[in-house]
C-alpha cells in the first residue's frame, strides 16, 4: 500500500471549483489553484481549470483524481457555476429544507450530474444526486457570496457524466442522467472497497424503499442476467454483491427483508460453505472440491465422482451432472449453502433470526441448475417464465 496514492472525491471537487467561482467574483479573479479543507481534516490544493468570470456570474472546474483508486470518474471535469438566485416562496426548485441558510443557497445538478427518482437514498426523489456532505461543502464554499447577493444558485456539471453513470450502480438506483456527487470524507482511499459497499447498501436501502419484502443477491452479471430470463423481478429487486458475499448477506438482514434470494453460479455461492464471506479468487480457492464432497454424500456414483474430480471448474462438474441426468443434485448442494446462510444470519440480534432464506444456483448458459428449500418456496408464489 506505500506506493499507492490517494485522490479526493467529486464533491471535494464540486467544492473546489465553487470555492474558485466565489473568490473571483469577490475579488474579480478566479485563482489558479485552490485551498480546500475536507471533512477528514485533510487539505487539497486544486487545480483551477476553464475558468470563466462574467459581473453576475462564474464558471470554473476541478478535475477529479481518483489516486490509484480504480474509478470510473477519475480525469473528469467537475464543473460549478455561480450566479445570484432570489428564492420564491413559491419556487418549485428551493429544496425542502425549511432553514434559512439551505434556502438562500440553491445547489442544482446541470449536465451529466444524476437526478434521483426512486426513495431510500440520501437524497429524496426529484433533487440532483448531490449528496448531504458534498451539500454542506458546496454551500460553505460558496457563502462569503452572500455578503453581496441575498441569495445563491450553483449548478454543478460533468460534461460526458451521462455516459459515466452506465459503468455505476446509478441506474440500478433509479438515478438518472448522470453520475452522483458523492464523498462523506472528502478523500478516495486507493484501492478501498468502501464505495463499492456503500453502492451496495444503497441498493438494499432502495429496494426497501419500494416495498419489496424480498431481495434477491447475485455475484455479478451472470446472476443477473440470469434472474431476468428465468423470473418477472424489478431490477431494483436484485442487488449485485459482487464478492462481498456476507457482507451484503448481513446488510441485508438488518434492515429486515422478509426473505432474501442468494442466486449466481454455485462457483461463487458454494465458497460460503467454507467460510468464505468473502469470494475474490485472491482470497478464496474455487468450489470444485466442496462440491464434488457434497455430491460424494449424496450417493453419486463411484464412476461419475471419479470423472467430476478430474473437471478444472464447477461449470465442468454442472456439464457433467447434466449429461448423466444428476443435476437434481445439485438441489442438495443449493440447501447446504441456504443452512450456512440461515446460520450466519442467526448470528445477529433476533429481529433478523425470522429472516427467511433461500438459494438459486444457475449455469453458465443462464438456466437454473439448482433450488433450495427455501428458493422452492419462493418461486411457488412467485411464478416462472
Amino acid at each position: 500500500m506505500d506506493n499507492l496514492r490517494y485522490g479526493y472525491t467529486t464533491g471535494s471537487c464540486a467544492a473546489g471549483a465553487t470555492l474558485a467561482a466565489t473568490q473571483g467574483l469577490l475579488t474579480g479573479i478566479i485563482p489558479d489553484r485552490v485551498e480546500l479543507l475536507t471533512p477528514s481534516g485533510i487539505s487539497l490544493s486544486l487545480e483551477i481549470l476553464e475558468k470563466s468570470l462574467a459581473r453576475d456570474s462564474a464558471y470554473c472546474a476541478v478535475r477529479k483524481d481518483a489516486g490509484s483508486d480504480p474509478d470510473v470518474t477519475h480525469g473528469c471535469l467537475v464543473f460549478a457555476r455561480i450566479a445570484p438566485h432570489y428564492p420564491s416562496c413559491h419556487s418549485e426548485r428551493s429544496e425542502e429544507s425549511p432553514q434559512p441558510s439551505k434556502e438562500k443557497i440553491l445547489i442544482d445538478g446541470g449536465e451529466g450530474v444524476g437526478r434521483v427518482t426512486k426513495p431510500g437514498l440520501r437524497v429524496p426523489p426529484g433533487q440532483a444526486a448531490i449528496n448531504p456532505v458534498p451539500r454542506d461543502m458546496i454551500r460553505s464554499a460558496a457563502s462569503p457570496l452572500l455578503k453581496k447577493w441575498s441569495g445563491l444558485e450553483v449548478t454543478v456539471s460533468v460534461p460526458g457524466g451521462e455516459e459515466l453513470a452506465k459503468k455505476t450502480f446509478n441506474p440500478r438506483l433509479g438515478i438518472l442522467g448522470g453520475i452522483s456527487i458523492i464523498g462523506t470524507t472528502g478523500i478516495v482511499r486507493p484501492m478501498s472497497q468502501e464505495a463499492l459497499k456503500d453502492s451496495i447498501t444503497a441498493c438494499l436501502d432502495v429496494a426497501g424503499a419500494l416495498g419489496h419484502e424480498t431481495t434477491v443477491l447475485v455475484p455479478g452479471n451472470l446472476g443477473e442476467r440470469a434472474c431476468q430470463r428465468n423470473f418477472k423481478l424489478p431490477q431494483e429487486q436484485v442487488v449485485e454483491m459482487g464478492n462481498f458475499l456476507g457482507f451484503t448477506l448481513v446488510e441485508a438482514a438488518k434492515r429486515g427483508f422478509r426473505r432474501i434470494i442468494l442466486a449466481g453460479h454455485p462457483g461463487k455461492l458454494a465458497k460460503l460453505l467454507r467460510g468464505d464471506l468473502d469470494t475474490h479468487s485472491l482470497k478464496s480457492a474455487p468450489a470444485m472440491d466442496i462440491i464434488n464432497n457434497i455430491l460424494k454424500e449424496e450417493g453419486l456414483e463411484e464412476e461419475a465422482l471419479r470423472t467430476l474430480d478430474n473437471s478444472l471448474t464447477v461449470e465442468g462438474i454442472l456439464q457433467g451432472l447434466k449429461s448423466r441426468g444428476k443435476l437434481k443434485l445439485m438441489d442438495c448442494v443449493a440447501d447446504r449453502i441456504e443452512s450456512e446462510a440461515v446460520r450466519v444470519i442467526h448470528e445477529l440480534p433476533p429481529p433478523q433470526r425470522k429472516t427467511e432464506m433461500g438459494v438459486i444456483l444457475f449455469d453458465m448458459e443462464l438456466g437454473i441448475a439448482g433450488l433450495s428449500k427455501g428458493a422452492k418456496k419462493w418461486q411457488e408464489g412467485l411464478g416462472t417464465r
